[in-house]
């Protein structure tokens, strides 16, 4: 198998190695419950926001809106979330968790902690904060360039 120096790999490289190794960790992880990455980041969002519309919902999860439609349609045939009307704007949908969906909530942050123990494996508490902040940062810094091209 032939490795690569890691020191020479430009930060974007090591940005997509480590999301792709994480999220295929995760998704492995997300079976066990039998739930998917992508709906276990709708769960985790709706369990955060208490009700959605879809429109939102895909916007902070920054999915397009097929495919929210694809995943929603989905989840609410499998009976993890509830649609209904608005109570201010019949033509909005909003989205809630249903029971189950509620109840794979604890599943969704367990892996979520067990992949922030690997990941972090290591770092002492000052880096982990260190790595949060320069995260949030860079998540920041893509925001801008978004906002500013489309100017």
């Amino acid at each position: 198998m032939f490795l690569c120096d890691m020191n020479n790999v430009p930060i974007l490289g090591l940005i997509g190695m480590v999301a792709h190794r994480s999220m295929n960790t995760a998704k492995g992880m997300y079976q066990e419950f039998d739930l998917n990455r992508s709906q276990a980041s709708v769960l985790f969002m709706l369990h955060q926001q208490d009700s959605m519309s879809q429109k939102e919902l895909a916007a902070q999860l920054n999915i397009t809106a097929p495919s929210i439609t694809s995943l929603i349609q989905k989840m609410e045939r499998t009976g993890y979330i509830i649609r209904e009307p608005d109570r201010k704007d019949q033509r909005v949908m909003r989205l809630t968790l249903s029971e189950k969906g509620k109840s794979c909530i604890q599943a969704v942050k367990d892996v979520a902690g067990r992949m922030e123990r690997i990941l972090l494996e290591g770092m002492s508490l000052e880096e982990r904060l260190l790595f949060r902040r320069l995260m949030i940062q860079a998540n920041e810094n893509l925001d801008n360039y978004e906002r500013n091209k489309k100017a």
